[in-house]
């Protein structure tokens, strides 16, 4: 008999390899709650970057500085100084939820 063992690739070891296994009820519940707390959730993460950008926007908006002709240079400046780390933090927290969203979506 003519060995044959190039052949073999152990492929048929792994359990679940082609996603034929046959799954506990307890372990295909978990999935169908998973699945459904990551469709609920979506929404809710996309509406809060909804909420993140429209913050951004007023933090960045010049409407906020139209008043500043009555302040001084240096309270100016310190509100500038605010508002750019305020933004820098919300572009961080932004992130964040994209990529919260993105690993929900895969």
């Amino acid at each position: 008999m003519p060995d044959d063992s190039v052949l073999y690739t152990g492929v048929d070891q792994e359990p679940g390899l082609f996603e034929n296994e046959i799954k506990d009820e307890g372990v295909k519940q978990k999935i169908q709650d998973q699945e459904r707390l990551i469709k609920e959730l979506t929404p809710k993460l996309q509406e809060l970057l909804n909420i993140i950008d429209a913050e951004i926007r007023s933090v960045t908006s010049i409407d906020r500085f139209l008043t500043a002709t009555t302040q001084s240079n240096e309270n100016i400046r310190a509100e500038l100084q605010a508002a750019a780390l305020y933004k820098s933090y919300l572009d961080n927290l932004k992130t964040k939820f994209t990529l919260a969203l993105n690993e929900a979506k895969k």
